[in-house]
């Protein structure tokens, strides 16, 4: 199993929450536990997880937004979670239309240390789903694409293209296209109620039960492929890389469900 544990704010700033994930990456049936994260409390945190994780097993994708925090304090953070503790360590960037430079530095930056590198796309919250299906503009939801050769950009500053093209068929509108999701990944919210994926929670379409029932058990589909049946479009990268279109982009012997290459 391959767990990706999303949170509203900083993992690393919560004891509690990271109790809980270092109990998760103890467990025989874990393969990995990837959180998100923007770096800065990595040095304090990791050497008090070291006793009661398997940090071996911890996947770390961190994205570095400029302005919040010095580039090499980031850079700094991330190497130390990489070399010291064996963590599988991607830096990410978001690309807008006016940052290219910054991205470019840490992408450099990243390459120098040693670390992976990705860059995605940026979205506005307020705009994607089914706002930007509506609208049939994907510049509305996605700033970068305002600016003339965006994608262009993107693979010159190290993005994977083939994937961003992907994030944008996905991010339009994915009903009716085929997906793998409910076959073998699903989505828990903060509920412990099970979906088929993301955008089936944000959407309060059917779930498919609830963790939390003492005699649940997961009714994950036997056949791999099944259209989506939710409006919009999916705005998370372990959603829309379950799309049938993603063919070989999708992770399969990494641990982390956004790092497409093996």
């Amino acid at each position: 199993m391959k767990v990706r544990l999303g949170s509203l704010g900083e993992p690393f700033a919560s004891p509690f929450f990271l109790d809980k994930a270092a109990w998760l990456t103890r467990q025989p049936g874990v393969e990995h536990v990837e959180l998100l994260s923007n770096a800065i409390l990595l040095p304090r945190r990791l050497p008090r997880m070291e006793t009661a994780a398997n940090l071996g097993r911890l996947s770390l994708w961190l994205t570095w937004h400029d302005g919040q925090v010095e580039l090499e304090r980031f850079i700094a953070a991330a190497s130390f979670a990489q070399e010291t503790y064996g963590c599988f360590v991607v830096v990410n960037a978001l690309l807008f239309q006016d940052n290219a430079g910054a991205v470019a530095r840490a992408r450099d930056a990243a390459v120098q240390a040693g670390l992976r590198f990705n860059v995605d796309l940026g979205y506005d919250p307020a705009a994607t789903g089914e706002v930007a299906a509506a609208m049939g503009d994907a510049s509305a939801a996605v700033p970068a694409l305002r600016a003339p050769d965006a994608l262009a950009t993107l693979a010159h500053c190290g993005g994977n293209r083939a994937l961003a093209e992907t994030a944008l068929r996905g991010l339009s509108s994915c009903q009716g296209m085929l997906c793998r999701a409910g076959h073998d990944s699903v989505f828990i919210d903060i509920h412990g109620q099970v979906f088929r994926c993301s955008n089936y929670s944000s959407q309060s379409l059917a779930p498919l039960g609830s963790v939390l029932e003492p005699d649940f058990e997961l009714p994950l589909r036997s056949e791999q492929w099944a259209p989506c049946g939710a409006a919009g479009g999916c705005g998370n990268k372990e959603d829309f890389l379950n799309l049938q279109i993603a063919g070989a982009l999708r992770p399969t012997h990494v641990p982390s469900l956004g790092w497409p290459d093996a």
